[in-house]
């Protein structure tokens, strides 16, 4: 006389994962190119010998990560995950005055080149730190009365942050978005409301100029776009749709 086991119990997993990366750069990295300035303007930023360091090493990195996942009846999920990995030999950029006999292996004279700073690559004898988090989100919600079933809903969200030396070569990565939104499906038809966000996000580094200081960095700032998609079923054979984005208007402010 025990109590019976529920048909669709919810299920809790946890993962746990330690693995080892390598990363090469570009095979260009390995042509061992030259771009020379312009010898008639004045030694700068933008006027330097750049070479591309054929003896660069492969980056190599260690990851942690970590997650928990909640299962409810299968008719949804909610999971977290965190991770840590660290980066050595990682690639940074020097710029250094060269010396004859750098210029003498590029045959280039002293005498023309030798007030031009030059700039290649090099393996960071520090390492490299990101972390980052993740939240995902999604459920059908079969609660409701029959005549509002087919409702989805979905939320998630993710963060990154890098650390260390060179952390501004993550210049392309978001450090926060967030996704969201609801839909209903129904055999004749299906409606679909997404929301996406981004936070501001660091970009490409500004060559130095007039009024210009080092360190200085192009942004792109936070953004909400919404998009509607919805699609009606006239038969197995014939259907119309419509794909709406950015229905707000939402600017990409720079």
């Amino acid at each position: 006389g025990g109590r019976l086991a529920p048909k669709n119990p919810d299920i809790l997993v946890a993962r746990a994962g330690y693995y080892w990366s390598v990363g090469r750069p570009n095979f260009i990295q390995y042509a061992g190119g030259v771009s020379l300035p312009n010898t008639e303007n004045l030694p700068g930023p933008n006027n330097r010998i750049s070479v591309n360091n054929a003896g660069i090493k492969a980056w190599s990195a260690r990851t942690t990560k970590l997650s928990l996942e909640y299962y409810f009846q299968r008719v949804g999920l909610v999971s977290v995950s965190a991770f840590s990995r660290t980066i050595t030999n990682f690639f940074g950029s020097t710029v250094f005055t060269p010396s004859p006999q750098f210029l003498a292996l590029y045959g280039l004279d002293p005498d023309v080149y030798g007030v031009f700073e030059a700039i290649t690559q090099e393996n960071l004898p520090t390492s490299v730190r990101m972390t980052g988090f993740d939240f995902n989100y999604k459920q059908a919600l079969t609660f409701l009365p029959p005549w509002a079933r087919g409702v989805k809903v979905f939320a998630n969200a993710s963060t990154l942050r890098a650390m260390g030396a060179a952390s501004a070569n993550f210049s392309g990565f978001l450090p926060f978005s967030g996704n969201w939104g609801v839909s209903l499906s129904r055999p004749a038809y299906s409606f679909r409301v997404n929301w996406n966000y981004t936070g501001r996000q660091r970009r490409t580094q500004v060559a130095n100029g007039r009024s210009i200081e080092s360190g200085t960095y192009n942004w792109g700032s936070k953004r909400l776009l919404v998009d509607v998609n919805a699609e009606y079923f006239f038969s197995k054979q014939f259907a119309v749709y419509t794909n709406l984005s950015n229905i707000l208007d939402a600017p990409a402010d720079i």
